[in-house]
């Protein structure tokens, strides 16, 4: 297997969550149907997904090589880089799906980043106890 079931687990349940809470919250904000604003979610959650694997996978091979201990600043170096790689991948998604210009899909895609960047920060906190607490380094 390429990636570790704990790098799955990680990916998904990431992606899952997140899925709710943005097609729930988006359809209410812009009075859009959940259908919409559903596709575009998991549209946007297919391709995080591969690039949540990737880039952990890639992280994680630095963070061993520079030896980075998991501390609060390494976590929101994490996020950042994380959504700034998305952000570059999602911006066409939204002005496609949305029939927005190129700016207004770029600012709706910050706003939403913004806010992800919170949640991505306080999953990946949380993420780490579980793994400390059940060991799933070792799935």
């Amino acid at each position: 297997m390429l990636m570790s079931k704990k790098r799955w687990i990680h990916a998904l349940s990431y992606e899952g969550i997140l899925l709710l809470i943005m097609t729930s919250v988006l359809s209410y904000m812009f009075e859009m149907p959940v259908e919409l604003t559903g596709s575009l979610g998991l549209a946007m959650a297919i391709i995080s997904v591969f690039w949540n694997m990737l880039y952990n996978n890639l992280f994680e091979k630095l963070e061993g090589y520079l030896k980075l201990q998991r501390s609060i600043w390494v976590r929101i170096l994490h996020a950042i880089g994380f959504e700034g790689g998305l952000l570059f991948l999602s911006v066409p998604l939204i002005a496609y799906s949305l029939n927005l210009g190129f700016l207004n899909a770029l600012l709706l895609d910050i706003s939403i980043t913004l806010c992800i960047l919170v949640y991505t920060f306080i999953f990946q906190w949380c993420f780490d106890v579980i793994e400390r607490k059940y060991s799933l380094s070792q799935t």
